[in-house]
């Protein structure tokens, strides 16, 4: 690893807005991807890899190790139809890419995760873009990660808006609901929530696709398809002509975090099956009890654990950075 890069692990399901995370992730030059573990969620583990193998070899980016994770849930999680209609079959909008020469190695996503648990002790961050299945069973089995991990930024969840795969559930977490609350009251002391609050604002508008669809530079080359396809459905609960880029804005905010804000908010998620299972429930009437001074708190139910949950989004310069990738 080059001296004075931050080293980050990244825990993705291969769709498309995954592709897009990874190749911003690859530019960087105050970063550098240490290891990819690949999950369940948007396509299956296999499938989620061999996309990852393709923006590695197109970004020229190969010697990063990749391996597979965990098929299916951690544990109980609400059917949800596949994420054909939003990413294709093939996680790439159908575009039946060719199949990469960069594979997994033999290493399992745990393995990997504890190898780089050890090599960066106290400085690794983490960022995930699928289901939390991968980090609950790391969590079981390697207890130095939390201690390890200097920072964990997970796209995932809503606070004060709908869902978008269950009524008030997001994909990432209601895909895996269980390991979701397993990884929230893990005790990361540097936690942040990057949900459908600020993905849903921080988005693509018309002018953003009209600059990938001129394929000025390989990023556009290669994701200009796939984005197509993606921007059919993707913004369906976004103002009309806008369409957000889910695991594209948590990349950038676990580099560079001042582009969302919002208040560090007791997080629990809903485990039991009903109305609301996969939601993410943060307590905001934190915010309340601290203006109104001592005395004033009410007791906060067990299971509940400190994140920052973003709400605002720098929309400008989400798509400042977005332009620039595509070469604007």
């Amino acid at each position: 690893m080059a001296e004075g890069l931050r080293p980050l692990l990244v825990d993705t399901d291969g769709g498309i807005d995954d592709c897009v995370a990874v190749w911003w992730l690859l530019d960087r030059d105050d970063v550098e991807i240490v290891g990819i573990t690949v999950v369940h969620g948007n396509v299956a583990t296999e499938v989620a890899a061999a996309n990852i193998g393709r923006v590695l070899e197109a970004h020229g980016s190969t010697g990063i190790p990749i391996a597979l994770g965990a098929t299916v849930p951690y544990g109980p999680a609400p059917a949800m139809r596949p994420a054909d209609f939003i990413h294709g079959a093939d996680g790439l909008g159908d575009t039946n890419r060719p199949a990469p020469v960069t594979l997994p190695g033999t290493e399992t996503a745990t393995e990997l995760i504890s190898r780089l648990a050890a090599a960066h002790e106290g400085s690794l961050e983490i960022l995930t873009l699928g289901p939390l299945s991968n980090l609950a069973h790391a969590l079981d089995d390697v207890p130095s990660l939390v201690a390890a991990t200097k920072s964990i930024t997970v796209m995932g969840g809503v606070i004060a808006s709908c869902g978008n795969a269950q009524p008030i559930g997001e994909a990432n977490i209601a895909n895996d609901p269980t390991a979701a609350q397993r990884v929230v009251t893990a005790g990361f002391t540097d936690a942040t929530l990057v949900g459908l609050d600020v993905t849903h604002t921080g988005t693509f508008t018309g002018e953003q696709f009209a600059l990938v669809e001129e394929q000025r530079n390989a990023a556009a080359r290669f994701l200009c398809e796939p984005l197509r396809f993606y921007r059919r459905f993707g913004g369906a609960f976004c103002i009309e002509g806008e369409c957000p880029c889910h695991d594209l804005l948590a990349a950038m905010v676990a580099v560079r975090p001042e582009l969302v804000d919002g208040p560090v908010l007791p997080l629990a998620v809903q485990t039991a099956p009903g109305p609301a299972w996969g939601a993410t429930v943060a307590d905001r009437r934190q915010p309340f009890f601290d203006r109104a001074g001592e005395g004033s708190v009410q007791n906060v139910p067990e299971g509940f654990a400190p994140w920052k949950c973003a709400m605002t989004t720098d929309v400008a310069g989400f798509r400042a950075e977005v332009d620039s990738l595509f070469g604007g």
